[in-house]
């Protein structure tokens, strides 16, 4: 009613000038309102009159009146009501309105009594309220000592939340794995674990165990020797994502537990299970590999270990990949297929037919200089010549001595 009453001081007579005015203020502030996702603003209602804008100017005095009052909910924060501050928190917050939580609950009491919103029966869409007066009240993250005690409230942190924690109690992670048991937290999970071990945290084998109930979204946050108690169905749940961040020792442990967990499975099952843990086998382990006749496709082939790589011969590459051989054209430039190439002779990769280059010339000899080769990242070459000196000059320092 107030705004029809102002309706002739403001101008809304249906002129072509004021009526484009406001239908570019109102669309404006529906823009603002759908970004902030604000509940019953007047969807539908706006999105019927704003084709008719043109068109109809009699939206002007009936539907503006409803338009208004509707977007205009909620925009400002409401103060507390007298007398329903609250300075405990017990059963009676569960009959505040949602805004009324927010209004008179101040996260200094929540952090404060965090054992007592455990023990009330709030809604998820309460929770959702108290977690955000906490957030407010600890923008850097909670302290360990709130950590402690979150119990079920962990229940409705996020991963991002977690990274903001100092987590150094082993006694802390138990309590929190045993509250997201059968629940969807593996995200929180793994970033509990990771919170936990760059602390400088051991697991033991009770918490590993129990994060056995856990998707493995988690394994790159523990040691080698914490990986080698974990049960050994675990690396049969792990996903190729899973193992991203994973280093060579925790793969050379995870390809371990992988391999003794599959063995038993044909070639071809096998070799898709196996496949994300390759990045952790040996040469030997390479070797059994071609045994099975299976087919290395480039992309794993890529993500071998250099070291497990290198001392396989031209015939056994072959082997590996099979119809996949010629992937290693367009990898010819990258490590690590570039430093097996550098190991090869010349000859016997133009024996491939795929245009190789970057082999051992014919003529010349490899001088494995470790030291030399780890500074210049290639081995060293000599010449035919220069390989008659130095070995003339070695026998002569034979004989010598």
């Amino acid at each position: 009613m107030a705004l029809q009453s102002a309706q002739p001081a403001l101008g809304f007579s249906g002129t072509r000038t004021h009526g484009s005015l406001l239908l570019l203020l109102l669309s404006f502030r529906w823009v603002l309102l759908s970004r902030a996702q604000t509940a019953d603003t007047g969807q539908g209602v706006t999105t019927a009159w704003l084709p008719r804008a043109s068109q109809d100017r009699s939206w002007q005095q009936v539907e503006l009146a409803v338009i208004l009052p509707r977007a205009l909910q909620g925009t400002e924060k409401k103060a507390c009501p007298p007398g329903k501050e609250a300075h405990v928190v017990d059963e009676n917050l569960v009959f505040y309105e949602e805004w009324e939580l927010d209004a008179c609950v101040e996260g200094a009491l929540l952090a404060e009594q965090i054992d007592r919103v455990n023990a009330v029966p709030f809604t998820y869409q309460q929770l959702d309220i108290l977690k955000h007066k906490l957030d407010q009240f600890y923008p850097q993250g909670y302290p360990e000592s709130l950590v402690q005690h979150l119990s079920y409230f962990f229940l409705v942190v996020t991963p991002e939340d977690i990274h903001k924690w100092n987590v150094t109690s082993l006694e802390t992670v138990k309590s929190l794995l045993k509250v997201s048991k059968g629940r969807k937290m593996d995200e929180q999970v793994a970033a509990l674990i990771a919170r936990y071990v760059v602390e400088g945290g051991q697991l033991d084998k009770v918490t590993l165990d129990m994060l056995a109930s856990f998707h493995p979204t988690y394994l790159c946050s523990l040691s080698p020797e914490q990986l080698s108690f974990m049960q050994q169905d675990v690396v049969g749940a792990a996903r190729p994502q899973d193992l991203d961040a994973c280093g060579p020792l925790q793969m050379a442990v995870l390809y371990h537990k992988a391999h003794v967990a599959f063995r038993n499975m044909s070639g071809s099952s096998y070799f898709a299970r196996i496949k994300p843990f390759l990045g952790g086998a040996s040469t030997d382990d390479l070797r059994a590999l071609i045994l099975r006749n299976t087919s290395m496709d480039v992309a794993t082939f890529k993500k071998l270990r250099k070291e497990a790589l290198l001392p396989l011969t031209i015939a056994e590459v072959q082997k590996l990949l099979g119809p996949n051989l010629e992937g290693l054209k367009a990898e010819e430039g990258n490590s690590p297929v570039r430093d097996w190439i550098l190991r090869q002779q010349q000859s016997e990769l133009d024996s491939l037919g795929l245009g190789l280059h970057g082999g051992i010339p014919n003529g010349y000899l490899v001088l494995d200089l470790s030291f030399r080769e780890a500074l210049s990242g290639s081995p060293q070459l000599l010449r035919p010549g220069s390989a008659f000196t130095v070995i003339l000059t070695l026998f002569l320092a034979l004989v010598l001595n």
